[in-house]
């Protein structure tokens, strides 16, 4: 028996070899990639290691009415403060580095 006379078209192993070479690439970029952030120097995060009852937030006057709901971090060293209370809500962006309080948002209820 004689076996067909079948040629994979040109086109076709083209494809097949280029999307092999790019998973090879992908790859070798991801493990490079990976290695890369391994070695980089670790940018210490935020963490909820400073009090609040300190000194620098005591600024923050707030009425007897008044209470703070939640406390977001927005940047590396720069938290928002959501206060809520019979006037309204505001938010306070607080620099804990510099200790500084800065007015944010502020809603009034009727």
């Amino acid at each position: 028996m004689e076996e067909p006379d079948y040629k994979t078209p040109r086109a076709l192993m083209a494809a097949v070899v280029g999307m092999g070479v790019l998973i090879i690439v992908g790859v070798v970029v991801l493990v490079g990639v990976v290695i890369h952030r391994m070695n980089s120097p670790q940018h210490p995060a935020l963490t909820s290691s400073i009090p609040l009852t300190d000194a620098r937030i005591a600024q923050l006057a707030l009425s007897p009415d008044e209470y703070m709901t939640t406390i977001t971090r927005v940047h590396d060293d720069l938290l928002a403060i959501h206060v809520v209370g019979d006037k309204g809500e505001r938010i306070m962006l607080w620099n804990v580095i510099t200790g500084q309080l800065q007015r944010g948002l502020e809603t009034s209820s009727h």
